[in-house]
């Protein structure tokens, strides 16, 4: 349990933190974007267009076997598209298809600062919203938000665009 997860209200001037592990090297979170060797998510997001990837180097483990060599890893941009709330469930609809590698619990809000507490949420492609994977997301999530998360692999652009 973090800080701001005991006081979201901290989340306006204080950066949850990230998991170094589980995001490609050179990570470093801000209140509302996530920045991999200084490309912003955000940006991206706004010049290539949702869903995007940006493909990295994996970050070093804490202790390195002999003959270690990084992956490529990557963080996928997906926009938010649809919200409903059935039976007490967040369901959160993407614009990307969630691939299997994807780290959730790391799932970020980018584009805007969230003080609302957070929430588990259902991640979904299909517009039933009857599958998915589980995320914790800020409670206020709304359709035209942006999200990324960690890939443990590196994937391309048509990884993700839903067919």
């Amino acid at each position: 349990m973090t800080l701001t997860s005991i006081l979201p209200s901290l989340r306006a001037s204080l950066p949850d933190p990230l998991d170094p592990t589980l995001w490609p090297a050179c990570t470093e979170a801000t209140v509302d974007d996530v920045r991999v060797r200084a490309v912003s998510m955000q940006r991206l997001a706004t010049v290539a267009g949702t869903p995007c990837v940006h493909t990295a180097e994996q970050a070093a483990p804490r202790h390195r076997p002999r003959g270690w060599a990084p992956a490529d890893v990557c963080v996928t941009v997906a926009a938010v598209t649809r919200v409903r709330r059935p039976w007490g469930v967040l369901f959160v609809e993407l614009d990307a298809v969630v691939p299997d590698c994807a780290v959730l619990a790391e799932t970020r809000l980018i584009g805007r600062r969230s003080v609302a507490p957070v929430a588990e949420v259902t991640l979904t492609t299909n517009p039933a919203g009857t599958a998915g994977r589980e995320a914790v997301l800020p409670a206020d999530v709304r359709v035209g938000d942006l999200v990324c998360f960690p890939c443990v692999r590196a994937l391309a652009h048509r990884d993700v665009v839903v067919p």
